[in-house]
């Protein structure tokens, strides 16, 4: 077998060696210059013998010059022949990579492995201050390093250079806190310390710098734990990365911008490829370095010198924090692109909205990924894989939480992890997760910002309430159909292929004030479990260029992850005719409209429309509806269905209550119906008896002066006559 160093610490080892003689034959000449005389502060802390003995140990050794010599020759020979085994063979030393990386001379090496010493041995700090007659200095001075390691005047003249602050020996290798940056201090009188991660980087330990636990972590590969084999994209992102390895000459440098909702898998995928490239992962949180105590380009010298040095896969998160829209952060997305050209041979940036950069140099080649939201399908793969680790209660269908809720395989997991908290909060000590914890745990990963700008209406109406002609009633059930069939039609029979927008559904219900708009879509939303929120216009027209449009991203970007019901009242209001553009203002209000009409296509949920008056919906509006449902004013039998379903089974309604009369007489809407059946209940609640028809006339009587309309005798005979003495 060959000798060679199978470690970084094996070669260490040898190379102090070397620097103990090289140190040694320093002493001896220091000590036949008869002109070097030490003050007297050095003479008192520490004698000549002391130095002596730190260096050649208690023995009786003879200090002999040449044999000195002769052992640093054999030494420097064996060292040699070690490192091109160990290079040849692939073996990683840390100091002949960083040799290679950064072009030192043997001279910088030199610098290097005498800087190293303190760090691993404190003798030397004695040492050290011994021979620059200051015992408070520790650290070797430039004056020291070209003394030890150059023959001449001209090779130190010529050696000055390799510590200038743009040099790599002193930029990337050397702590800057200290006097090597102080300009004010001749360069030979300044000090050298290697840098704290430098050092655990040449003892071959993989830490990530101190400076940047705050903002970021390391992961290695034999960290990274992988839940599936190979997947089909990340087999292709290491395909494009060795492809471009094999023609660096066409693109040294890959970043790869993965664009999607979080939880979609673009950080697991990023570790992934990390892993099967065998490369360190360090994850950069960008928000908080932006916003980090420690400048910012600060952290990204300490981030590109580890990346560099480590030969390390960098991941960017949060990237969303500087895409603002008026540009506040461009120049640290510059500077961050222009760290990651210099020093990062693979990047993954995480982020939510589409990017492309236009400033990168030739050596980096861009590559954008989407992560879209799973299909129901795979939806419903993911909730198969992840409910296995728990209990679910038997009523619980999986297919119908895969088709209502659009969540990332990330949301699903912590949906499932919640939805076990929430039973054991309710009792369940076995863990399991009944429909209504499940529910819970589904709205709590989505619509967080649905709240401030609409309101969470209850579904307390079902079909056996609803009254409309049959023809709307089914119209109606072809709504739930549509939302109960979707995966069935647009991804096993293809159908999502010939769309590349509407795939969800906007209906527009039209009629008169409480022909049963608002129940029908508290109905609709019951059939299919879904949640419904009714906009508050007033609340996201906003007079504020750009507000209102970030109001309705807001609301569409919410709903979205959970195929939200949105129901727009009184929409006519917003949406009506598209105005003839006078001024500002009314060109201001119809890109509004159109940035509505956009965000309604590209919705997958419902979206659900009010309107007192059909005819102010413009065409443009109307194109983009899949149902046009017209609630008509109720007629007769109508009427008297709406009445006859008004009143629930616990509630005393009298026997012989004239439901014709009633249907009959009181020509209004199921809205009315219902103020009067409810102030009628509290009418007979007062008297102890049962719901009658008196009960009844003394409430129409009241809704009929609310609604500005006469009441008169003659319209409602025979009945009338039971509410005269209340004239």
């Amino acid at each position: 077998m060959l000798d060679m160093y199978m470690s970084s610490l094996e070669h260490l080892a040898d190379e102090f060696k070397r620097m103990d003689l090289l140190l040694k034959l320093y002493m001896l000449s220091e000590a036949q210059n008869e002109s070097t005389n030490h003050n007297s502060y050095i003479s008192d802390a520490m004698t000549i013998d002391e130095v002596y003995s730190l260096l050649f140990g208690n023995g009786d050794e003879q200090y002999d010059k040449y044999l000195i010599e002769a052992e640093l020759a054999m030494l420097n020979k064996v060292i040699s022949q070690k490192l091109e085994a160990s290079l040849n063979n692939g073996i990683h030393l840390s100091v002949p990579y960083i040799s290679k990386l950064f072009g030192l001379s043997s001279f910088e090496i030199n610098c290097i492995i005498l800087c190293l010493l303190p760090e691993v041995n404190r003798k030397y700090e004695k040492i050290f201050g011994y021979f620059q007659d200051d015992i408070t200095v520790k650290s070797p001075s430039i004056d020291l390093v070209l003394k030890l390691f150059t023959k001449t005047e001209s090779e130190k003249i010529y050696a000055r250079c390799v510590f200038d602050q743009q040099a790599p020996l002193v930029k990337y290798l050397m702590e800057l806190q200290g006097d090597i940056s102080d300009r004010r201090i001749p360069m030979i009188a300044r000090h050298l310390k290697l840098d704290e991660w430098v050092v655990n980087y040449l003892l071959d330990a993989q830490v990530l710098d101190a400076r940047l636990a705050n903002v970021a972590e390391m992961i290695l590969p034999e960290d990274i734990r992988k839940d599936n084999e190979n997947t089909h994209l990340e087999k292709n992102i290491v395909s494009f990365i060795e492809y471009y390895r094999k023609n660096k000459e066409k693109g040294s440098k890959q970043i790869f911008y993965f664009n999607g909702p979080n939880g979609a898998g673009k950080m697991a995928h990023a570790k992934a490829v990390s892993c099967s490239m065998g490369m360190p992962l360090i994850i950069a949180d960008l928000e908080k370095m932006v916003f980090s105590e420690i400048y910012y380009d600060e952290l990204l010298r300490l981030l590109g010198r580890q990346l560099m040095i480590g030969n390390t896969a960098l991941c960017i998160n949060n990237f969303d924090i500087v895409m603002t829209e008026d540009g506040r952060y461009k120049e640290k997305i510059t500077s961050l692109l222009q760290m990651i050209e210099k020093y990062v041979p693979i990047t993954f940036i995480l982020g939510k909205t589409e990017w492309n950069p236009s400033i990168l140099n030739e050596n980096v080649v861009f590559m954008g990924v989407d992560f879209p939201y799973p299909k129901a399908s795979q939806r419903k793969e993911y909730w198969e894989k992840f409910s296995q680790e728990y209990l679910l209660d038997e009523s619980v269908n999986i297919e119908d939480f895969s088709g209502n809720f659009r969540f990332t395989p990330g949301q699903i997991k912590r949906v499932l992890r919640l939805g076990e908290s929430n039973s054991v909060w309710n009792g369940k000590n076995n863990g399991q997760i009944a429909i209504e914890d499940l529910n819970n745990a589904c709205y709590t990963q989505s619509n967080r910002k649905l709240n401030h700008l609409s309101v969470k209406m209850k579904k307390t109406y079902s079909w056996d309430m609803l009254v409309l002609p049959p023809d709307q009633m089914s119209q109606m059930k072809e709504i739930c159909n549509q939302v109960k069939f979707r995966s069935l039609v647009y991804e096993k029979w293809g159908f999502d292929k010939r769309l590349a927008l509407g795939k969800g559904l906007n209906v527009l219900f039209s009629g008169p004030p409480g022909s049963g708009k608002t129940m029908a879509a508290e109905v609709i939303a019951n059939e299919i479990g879904l949640e419904i929120y009714k906009i508050d216009v007033s609340q996201i027209v906003s007079k504020y260029i750009g507000e209102t449009e970030k109001n309705l991203s807001e609301i569409f970007a919410e709903a979205e992850t959970s195929n939200a019901i949105l129901f727009f009242d009184e929409a006519d209001a917003l949406f009506g005719k598209r105005s003839e553009v006078k001024d500002a203002h009314d060109r201001y209000a119809n890109v509004e409209i159109s940035y509505l009409l956009q965000k309604m296509e590209e919705y997958t949920g419902i979206v659900i429309l009010a309107t007192n008056l059909n005819q102010n919906i413009d065409d443009a509006f109307l194109r983009r509806l899949h149902f046009n449902i017209v609630f008509p004013f109720p007629e007769k039998e109508q009427r008297k269905l709406i009445w006859k379903g008004m009143f629930p089974s616990g509630a005393p309604v009298d026997n012989e209550l004239d439901y014709d009369f009633l249907a009959e007489k009181f020509i209004m809407a199921g809205g009315n119906i219902k103020n009067i059946a409810i102030n009628a209940a509290f009418f007979a609640a007062k008297e102890e008896c049962p719901i009658g028809i008196k009960h009844i006339m003394l409430a129409a009587k009241r809704e009929y002066k609310k609604m500005g309309k006469t009441f008169v005798k003659s319209d409602f005979d025979p009945y009338y006559k039971l509410i005269e003495v209340t004239d």
